[in-house]
């Protein structure tokens, strides 16, 4: 029987005894210690699926919020006021999975996940991985918005090291001003910085260019790849 049937059962029990006018103080003990493992059984169940649910809910690779989870936050920046959302991809990072493997791609995301968590948390936003390479952020819009959307962009093609390698990716991104929409939407928003990102690349999903706003682009399209210069 499930835990949370063989509880409800127990308490059934023991609610019929407290309204039995015969019922003997030992009957009504032996009722409820009953209940007590059950109880704690069904709590420890509860304790693991709340685990799972959180696993879900965030990137293993990241330590970034899921698509889902992202939006979910997104939504409550966007209810509070005029907002910014953001959506950054990875110049040439599949050059890095095909020449290095996914250890390497893995570690490259690693670090841009914290790095942009860390960014995140200095400038009130939310920040998550939506999936492959492409990474979102929502944040209360104001002043000097391109000059935080430019230290977002040095922190995410910063070098990084990888066992004796120094690997360095690009990152495109796109922004999207709720002000500037008919509806301040999540996915309004995000369909608009999307459109701003392929702007930025240079190009359209099917080779148009697209109408939108131009803000970042790293200056190599390749990812650089460099030895670690080993002390003498």
């Amino acid at each position: 029987m499930q835990p949370a049937i063989r509880t409800g059962a127990l308490l059934d029990r023991v609610r019929a005894d407290l309204g039995r006018p015969d019922v003997s103080p030992q009957e009504l003990r032996t009722a409820l210690a009953a209940v007590v493992p059950a109880a704690e059984e069904l709590l420890a169940q509860v304790a693991d699926l709340q685990g799972q649910l959180a696993q879900a809910r965030t990137c293993p690779v990241t330590g970034l919020p899921t698509r889902s989870a992202w939006t979910a936050q997104a939504q409550e920046v966007l209810a509070a006021g005029p907002a910014a959302v953001l959506l950054a991809d990875l110049d040439a990072f599949k050059p890095v999975n095909d020449r290095f493997g996914h250890a390497a791609g893995d570690a490259v995301l690693a670090a841009v996940g914290a790095r942009l968590a860390e960014w995140a948390a200095a400038e009130g936003a939310v920040a998550g991985r939506l999936g492959g390479d492409e990474f979102a952020v929502a944040l209360p819009d104001g002043p000097g918005l391109s000059a935080r959307v430019d230290r977002l962009h040095a922190l995410l093609t910063a070098p990084i090291a990888y066992r004796d390698l120094i690997l360095t990716v690009g990152a495109s991104i796109g922004t999207a001003r709720t002000a500037g929409l008919p509806q301040a939407t999540v996915s309004a928003a995000l369909k608009q910085a999307d459109a701003a990102m392929y702007q930025v690349k240079g190009r359209g999903r099917r080779g148009r260019r697209l109408a939108g706003i131009v803000l970042l682009r790293t200056p190599a399209l390749l990812a650089r790849v460099l030895p670690l210069r080993k002390a003498a």
